[in-house]
C-alpha cells in the first residue's frame, strides 16, 4: 500500500470479492507485500531509485522497462490456473511492462485500465520538471523529455524513458486495451488535448470507510495544521512550510508521510528557523486517522496535476477542512468556499491568507464538514463504483 493506484487496486478488488467475483492477483515482489495465494506467479523486484547499480543490472533493469519477459512468461503460467472475464491494469508500467497486454491480447481476455498518472502521454508520469508544470511532449514530441532531461533531471533516465514512450507507441500496445478509465474528469481531458485516442470512461475512485469509522481525535490538545501523504518534490510541501512560516499563529503543522524531499525540507525549516514545524513519520490506520480528525485543517499545495488523491476523499468523508492547490483534479474534487477551499498553486501569499482566514472563522468547521461529507457520500459510494465498474466490464466484454 505505497500511494493512491495502490489504494484502487486494492478497494476494487475488496469490493469485487465482496460481490462474489472471484479476484486473482499479478503483481511485482516485494517485503512489504499483502500475503497473497498468488505471489508465486509474481516478478522479481527491482528498484529503480537504488544507487550504485552494476552495469549489467541497468541492463536488465533498463530492458524490463521496455519488455519484461519474465512478466510475459509468469502472466502465462498464472492464466493456467486462473481463466478471468477481464483483465484490471492499474500501473504496471516499469515492474510488469506492457508485455503482460500481449499476453492477455493473446488469450482473447478483455482488458481494462484505470489511469493514476500521465505516463502514457509523457515520459515523465507528472508531467512536473524541476517544480515546473512540463508539457513538451505533446502530440508525440516524445524527444524533448531528452533535450529538457525532463525524468528526474537526468539524461540517462530520460533517455531510457523516451525510448520507452517511442517504442509503445511503435508497437501499438495499449491500443489492445479495450477501455480507459479515469477518477477525474481533468486527466481525461488532459490526454486527449496530448492526442490520445483511446475511449477513457469517468468514475471516481470508491471510498471504503469502514476503517476510519472507530477512530477519535488525536488525544494531543494542542493545535495544529496537517499535512500527510508522500514527502516528495510535486506535493509542493515546501510552499506549505513557507507559507507557514509566515504564519502568527501558535498553532504547529504537523507532516506526516515519509519520502525522497525530508531531508530537504528538514533543512528548509532550519536554515529558514520556522518553528512548531513536527515530521511525524510514517502512520496508518487508527493512528493515522486520529491525526486526521484532530486537525484544524489538512493541506494539499501540490504542484503537479493531481488526478483523483484519495487524501481529499478521507478529509472531506471525515467531515474536515481540506485546503488544496487549483490544479488538476482537484479543482474538481473541491467547491471553493462550500466543501472545502483552493489556492493559486505556487502561490506562497495566497496559501498564508487562506490558512489565516480558516483559521480565524472557527465556525466554518461545522458548515464547511457537513458539505464534504455529503458531497463523499454521493460522488464516491462503493455501491454506484460497483454497479458503474461492472458496466464498464460488460461493454469491454463485448468488444
Amino acid at each position: 500500500m505505497r500511494g493512491g493506484a495502490e489504494r484502487a487496486y486494492f478497494d476494487t478488488a475488496n469490493i469485487l470479492a465482496k460481490h462474489g467475483h472471484e479476484v486473482a492477483f499479478f503483481s511485482m515482489n516485494h517485503p512489504s507485500n499483502e500475503p497473497s495465494k498468488w505471489s508465486e506467479f509474481f516478478v522479481d523486484n527491482i528498484d529503480y531509485r537504488e544507487k550504485g547499480l552494476g552495469i549489467g543490472k541497468k541492463i536488465i533493469s533498463t530492458l524490463r522497462i521496455w519488455y519484461n519477459f519474465q512478466a510475459a512468461n509468469r502472466l502465462e503460467a498464472l492464466l493456467k490456473k486462473f481463466k478471468p472475464d477481464v483483465a484490471h491494469l492499474h500501473n504496471i508500467y516499469h515492474q510488469l511492462s506492457p508485455s503482460i497486454i500481449n499476453v492477455l491480447k493473446k488469450h482473447g481476455i478483455p482488458m481494462v485500465m484505470t489511469l493514476h498518472d500521465y505516463k502514457l502521454i509523457c515520459p515523465n508520469y507528472s508531467l512536473l520538471v524541476r517544480g515546473q508544470i512540463w508539457e513538451r511532449s505533446k502530440q508525440n514530441k516524445y524527444y524533448f523529455c531528452l533535450k529538457d532531461k525532463c525524468v528526474d533531471n537526468s539524461f540517462f533516465k530520460s533517455l531510457v524513458c523516451t525510448i520507452e514512450a517511442y517504442l509503445h507507441k511503435f508497437w501499438k500496445v495499449y491500443s489492445k486495451v479495450n477501455l480507459f478509465i479515469s477518477p477525474s474528469q481533468f486527466l481525461i481531458s488532459k490526454f486527449q488535448e496530448f492526442g490520445f485516442k483511446k475511449e477513457i470512461v469517468y468514475l471516481p475512485n470508491p471510498f471504503l470507510a469502514e476503517e476510519i469509522k472507530e477512530t477519535s481525535p488525536s488525544a494531543v490538545k494542542k493545535k495544529y495544521i496537517l499535512y500527510y501523504g508522500r514527502i516528495s518534490e510535486e506535493k509542493g510541501i515546501a510552499d506549505l512550510l513557507r507559507a507557514y512560516g509566515r504564519l502568527k499563529t501558535n498553532i504547529s503543522l504537523n507532516i506526516v508521510g515519509t519520502g525522497p524531499a525530508e531531508k530537504e525540507l528538514k533543512n528548509i525549516v532550519s536554515q529558514e528557523k520556522i518553528s512548531n514545524v513536527n515530521f511525524l513519520g510514517y502512520r496508518t490506520g487508527a493512528e493515522l486517522w486520529r491525526q486526521v480528525r484532530g486537525a484544524e485543517l489538512v493541506v494539499v499545495p501540490s504542484k503537479w496535476y493531481e488526478n483523483a488523491p484519495y487524501i481529499v476523499v478521507e478529509v472531506m468523508a471525515l467531515k474536515k477542512i481540506v485546503l488544496a492547490s487549483r490544479l488538476g483534479g482537484l479543482k474538481e474534487m473541491i467547491q471553493d468556499g462550500v466543501d472545502g477551499f483552493l489556492f493559486e498553486p505556487g502561490n506562497i501569499e495566497d496559501l498564508k491568507n487562506k490558512i489565516e482566514y480558516i483559521l480565524s472563522h472557527p465556525e466554518l468547521q461545522e458548515s464547511i464538514g457537513e458539505q464534504a461529507g455529503a458531497a463523499i457520500k454521493d460522488k464516491n459510494d462503493r455501491e454506484k463504483y460497483y454497479q458503474n465498474l461492472k458496466e464498464v466490464y460488460e461493454r469491454a466484454m463485448k468488444m
